[in-house]
């Protein structure tokens, strides 16, 4: 990943923690004007990219915006699409601010839907579409679980959240007949219940 700000503070302070937290002189001990001497000042991590990383990073910003840029079209699409689907919340947006569509998560209205998320999922995929989920509390795995066993108690909004999130596919290189067919499997899963549990109600009218 890559972090920007413009606090010069802060940017030096995330540079000494990237790497193992040595000080400013580290980084230039490679160069004409630079010392093999560097202090570890406080401790930090092994985070700093490789030569390929950066090479590639480089490139790839070239192509943000156009990434972006595609990613927001799809996601105006997906947006369009289940207005009309009281089942589904789309991303909330706010007017001061833009949203880049790393991910499109869903929340599936549980009531409303008639589905857990599990068969929601498995419902998309008999439709070949892949989802996922983004992403698991951290409380709930184990390691967290044995190290904060009372973090439960204190975090039932976010499992509450949980239940009902899935990630639908949002990547630049998909086609707008892409999105369209993930629209139509939703819409296909949606209707579908719709259907079942009205002519379920109807038989026991």
């Amino acid at each position: 990943g890559m972090i920007v700000t413009q606090d010069g503070a802060l940017a030096e302070r995330m540079r000494l923690l990237t790497l193992h937290g040595m000080s400013r002189d580290a980084w230039k001990r490679y160069t004409s004007n630079g010392s093999w001497y560097y202090e570890v000042v406080e401790p930090g991590y092994k985070a700093n990219m490789t030569d390929i990383q950066a090479a590639l990073g480089i490139h790839q910003l070239r192509r943000l915006d156009g990434f972006i840029e595609a990613r927001r079209r799809y996601a105006r699409i997906y947006d369009d699409a289940f207005d009309a689907l009281c089942e589904i919340d789309t991303p909330v947006t706010h007017s001061d601010r833009s949203h880049i569509y790393h991910l499109y998560a869903v929340r599936l209205n549980l009531e409303r839907l008639g589905l857990d998320r599990a068969r929601f999922i498995d419902e998309l995929r008999a439709r070949n579409i892949g989802t996922s989920v983004h992403f698991i509390p951290v409380h709930l795995h184990p390691f967290y679980k044995r190290k904060y066993p009372s973090a439960a108690a204190r975090l039932a909004r976010a499992e509450a959240l949980y239940d009902r999130i899935v990630s639908l596919p949002l990547y630049p290189q998909m086609t707008e007949a892409d999105v369209e067919d993930v629209v139509a499997a939703v819409v296909d899963v949606v209707r579908s219940v719709r259907s079942t549990s009205q002519a379920v109600s109807a038989r026991v009218l």
